[in-house]
């Protein structure tokens, strides 16, 4: 019975997903004015479907991490909501602003989507919060403070090295294998070497962008460790799948900036790397105080 309510609750919670999706953009446009809602898509007869399933992803993996969470009330939605918010519209529209003149996204519009991101995420957070129950439940006293330290130095590493790495790596060799996304980008079909693209991403100061970015990465990933419960290796997974759901699964959706193989190949590139930066950022700053190394071990 107990599968079965949880099943239904997600059920519940991915249509409420879409409605407020709407209503966020809606909202968003009536705020910053902009022809986003009217620009034209490569989408196909089962954009409803990939828009329910989008949804469903992203209210599960939500879900996962409200029932995982240590902390309840008003602390726990906006921990969720910063998390959510941070991965799903701050960290990807600050990526759409940097590239915007190959992509041509109004400005209105990069408005549009991060206000009506901000609604929808505030309004699903609380009620999905409400309906777990975890606004009136006691936060796990016995789980309190998980005593870990985060080393400076690792953290250096993994934004100043680790992420550049896998960032300008999986673009390469994956998306930019892609014909589609170098005359996008580019306006040409050669392909250069990697050393000459990672020369240009120097120059153009892109590199120091991503570890700007790197930081922001493992800045939420940090709030995911401290607020969630479980093992090293669940919540190495838990990180890895929301960079991965959060951030990517909105590409599964046609938009009106990126040709269809554009999108398919961002896809491919995004949803793998993201899982395993998530997946290296919890493994490396895992590091129980001393005399607490057990007290993190719950796998629920």
């Amino acid at each position: 019975m107990e599968l079965l309510k949880n099943i239904a609750i997600w059920f519940g919670l991915s249509i409420l997903m879409m409605i407020l999706w709407v209503v966020g953009l809606m909202l968003g446009n009536m705020v910053f004015p902009s022809n986003l809602m009217e620009m034209e898509t490569d989408s196909d007869g089962t954009a409803g479907f990939i828009f329910f399933l989008v949804s469903a992803l992203n209210a599960g993996i939500i879900l996962k991490l409200i029932y995982k969470a240590r902390y309840t009330g008003w602390k726990l939605a906006g921990l969720v909501f910063l998390v959510s918010f941070g991965i799903q519209y701050f960290m990807s529209q600050i990526e759409t602003i940097w590239f915007n003149d190959s992509l041509g996204l109004p400005g209105n519009g990069i408005a549009t989507i991060v206000l009506g991101g901000a609604f929808t995420l505030v309004a699903f957070t609380a009620i999905a919060i409400l309906i777990t129950g975890k606004f009136k439940s006691e936060p796990d006293k016995s789980n309190n403070t998980p005593g870990l330290r985060f080393s400076v130095k690792k953290i250096l590493l993994l934004s100043a090295v680790i992420w550049p790495l896998i960032y300008f790596a999986f673009g390469y060799f994956v998306a930019w294998q892609f014909e589609e996304v170098r005359l996008l980008y580019s306006g040409k079909t050669e392909m250069d070497s990697f050393m000459e693209i990672m020369k240009g991403n120097f120059q153009s100061g892109l590199y120091l962008f991503q570890i700007l970015r790197g930081f922001l990465w493992v800045f939420i990933g940090i709030l995911v460790l401290r607020m969630a419960r479980g093992s090293r290796i669940s919540k190495s997974i838990l990180l890895g799948l929301l960079f991965t759901i959060l951030g990517s699964s909105g590409l599964l959706l046609p938009n009106p900036i990126m040709p269809e193989m554009v999108r398919m190949a961002h896809l491919l590139e995004t949803s793998t790397s993201s899982f395993i930066w998530g997946f290296i950022i919890s493994w490396t700053l895992w590091q129980p105080a001393q005399g607490t190394a057990m007290v993190d071990n719950t796998t629920e």
